[in-house]
């Protein structure tokens, strides 16, 4: 009986405690996060590879990472037109390794490729760190865009269409020169 009501509390507490996390949403400050990436480098929002520069922020289960390549193909495709400028804005992603089965230093190695290869930035976020800070929704893919004061300017869970990723860029551009 003792252990019954010990789970009960247990899963009231805990239910309470997820409840509370904040959701970020648009208009809210981001909150500070330290993670490393597949070398061990550690990453903030105030690391200065991104002081000054509005975020695009790609959240990723590992087995739907491809759900947004249009997304990536987009921005390249705006960088290299000259839409948008890279002093001012870089983006970025998380891969959250406890949404998948994969063993951790097989997408650890995929990651250290791709960030050879590209320059690219992944961070891994081992515990959901970034989902419960964040409050974000969806395990699978949320894309989120900050200004350069780290204020939230857009969000999206899924799968972006091509309405909203034009709107999607739009901010960005907006708030590159802001």
């Amino acid at each position: 009986m003792k252990k019954c009501v010990f789970l009960v509390l247990l899963g009231l507490v805990w239910t309470v405690s997820v409840s509370l996390a904040a959701e970020l949403k648009v208009g809210d400050k981001a909150p500070e996060f330290k993670l490393q990436d597949p070398t061990g480098k550690e990453y903030s929002l105030e690391d200065q590879r991104f002081k000054g520069k509005v975020l695009y922020i790609a959240y990723v289960d590992p087995d739907e990472k491809d759900t947004n390549n249009h997304v990536e193909d987009a921005l390249k495709k705006e960088r290299e037109s000259g839409g948008l400028d890279k002093t001012r804005y870089e983006g970025f992603g998380f891969a959250n390794l406890k949404a998948t089965n994969l063993p951790n230093f097989i997408i650890k190695m995929l990651i250290k490729s791709k960030q050879e290869k590209t320059g690219a930035v992944v961070l891994l976020d081992y515990d959901y760190t970034i989902l419960n800070l964040w409050g974000l929704k969806n395990h699978s893919s949320e894309v989120v865009v900050l200004d350069k004061e780290r204020i939230c300017r857009y969000i999206y869970s899924g799968k972006l269409p091509a309405e909203e990723l034009a709107k999607m860029i739009q901010i960005i551009k907006e708030y590159q020169v802001k």
